[in-house]
């Protein structure tokens, strides 16, 4: 297969500014074969380079976040460092701003600066908070996102405030995928059109879309109660319609509705070795598992509703599916599952998932021997090749000389003049 079938945005160059978890705006696209140019300072670079233990040398985040990119070691602060940026500019497609609003633009390399030298410029921004509202000078990373989205509650087996330990990052990990996606869109309309776009993207924002069915809940059981008996019967019927879609109860009182502590056919079951979900809510599925475990009678005796049914509160049945699941490995409950058309999947404590024979099937490893690291990389395939950078995170300034020398052409006298002033870095 040729090498660059799996690279889509091959011939795309991007410059990237960018700190932390906003690196993964560029991770996405460089995956996909865009050309990432990562301009950082000169001496430490990019702090994410010290997030973390080390791994050979370098940090297991810059190797995931920074993979396939190119390192430019170059002092925006001074003038010649931000006009060798207006250089490389002008001769790409997009700019990531992953840092504090406004970073670029307090070095006179903003939007509308950049526009002077790049018309068709897509330049999107990336940050904690976005770039208005009182907490966008807040400085976070973080769990702090998600715990503004109500997607990291505290430890409620302790007695005194405590976070949660191996949270599963949300809001800094959707951010950078919201970002990659209008990155894109942006370069395919600047392609169509010639237009200019700005994009904005917070981490905090992310985080509440995520949560977004518990969020729009929460608002809608929290409004002032309608007077007018036509009125409130709507605004009941929202607030069960809300509670049902974020899997919440809508009255304590009555948590045998919508409650999934009291579901049946979309439930977790104890197989003989581990968990396993059934998810048989829809008729023909209840009934394929029935016949499957040779309990028609189970089927006879509560046959549900057609479709959506959960079966809410039926604990006769909830001990009849114990007994039933226990008598089973997780993996033959799975080739049950998957021989009798029965939806369901197993159930995986953190980190659990690579022993499982599907994921070993997918090849969703980073290659150690490039990247540095086994890690999970991109759910992308292209045309039958996964869409992963060929290429693992650069040294800090690995490529400062040979960027300027392939992209701007600069010659050796212009090289040498820059490296005098201060204003490069390399891995010399």
């Amino acid at each position: 297969m040729s090498p660059r079938m799996n690279a889509p945005l091959a011939g795309t160059r991007i410059i990237e500014v960018a700190m932390f978890a906003p690196n993964g705006v560029g991770m996405h696209l460089a995956d996909l074969g865009a050309e990432v140019i990562k301009v950082e300072a000169p001496g430490i670079g990019d702090p994410a380079r010290l997030l973390g233990k080390p791994i050979d040398g370098e940090s297991p985040a810059t190797r995931r976040w920074n993979r396939g990119k190119q390192s430019l070691a170059l002092d925006l602060r001074k003038s010649e460092g931000a006009a060798v940026f207006r250089d490389l500019v002008a001769k790409a497609d997009a700019v990531i701003e992953g840092m504090r609003p406004g970073a670029l633009a307090r070095r006179g390399l903003g939007y509308e600066a950049l526009l002077e030298v790049n018309p068709h410029l897509v330049f999107i921004s990336v940050s904690g908070w976005g770039e208005d509202g009182p907490y966008r000078n807040l400085g976070s990373h973080g769990l702090a996102f998600d715990a503004y989205a109500g997607l990291a509650p505290a430890r409620p087996d302790v007695d005194r405030p405590t976070r949660v330990g191996g949270h599963v990052w949300q809001g800094l990990e959707a951010a950078p995928l919201y970002g990659a996606l209008a990155v894109v869109s942006g370069i395919l309309k600047a392609r169509a059109s010639g237009q200019p776009s700005r994009i904005e993207v917070s981490q905090a924002d992310a985080g509440v879309v995520w949560n977004g069915w518990r969020i729009a809940y929460e608002a809608v059981r929290n409004e002032p109660e309608e007077k007018d008996p036509e009125a409130r019967r709507r605004q009941l019927e929202r607030i069960e319609g809300h509670a049902a879609s974020a899997e919440f109860e809508s009255d304590p009182e009555q948590d045998r509705l919508n409650s999934p502590i009291h579901d049946v056919r979309y439930q977790y079951y104890a197989a003989s070795d581990g968990l396993v979900l059934l998810m048989a809510t829809e008729t023909r599925f209840w009934e394929n598992f029935c016949r499957a475990v040779d309990r028609l009678d189970l089927f006879e005796r509560w046959p549900g509703e057609g479709h959506a049914d959960h079966d809410y509160g039926n604990e006769p049945l909830r001990e009849e599916l114990a007994g039933i699941f226990a008598q089973r490995t997780r993996a033959a409950w799975i080739d049950l599952f998957i021989a009798h058309d029965v939806p369901g999947s197993p159930v995986y404590e953190a980190g659990e998932t690579y022993r499982d024979p599907h994921f070993e099937s997918r090849e969703l490893w980073t290659d150690e021997a490039v990247h540095g690291m086994r890690v999970p990389g991109s759910p992308l395939r292209i045309d039958g090749a996964r869409a992963v950078a060929r290429t693992g995170s650069p040294a800090h300034g690995a490529d400062t000389e040979a960027v300027l020398r392939r992209v701007l052409q600069y010659d050796d006298e212009r090289v040498a003049m820059l490296r005098a002033s201060g204003v490069l870095e390399d891995d010399r």
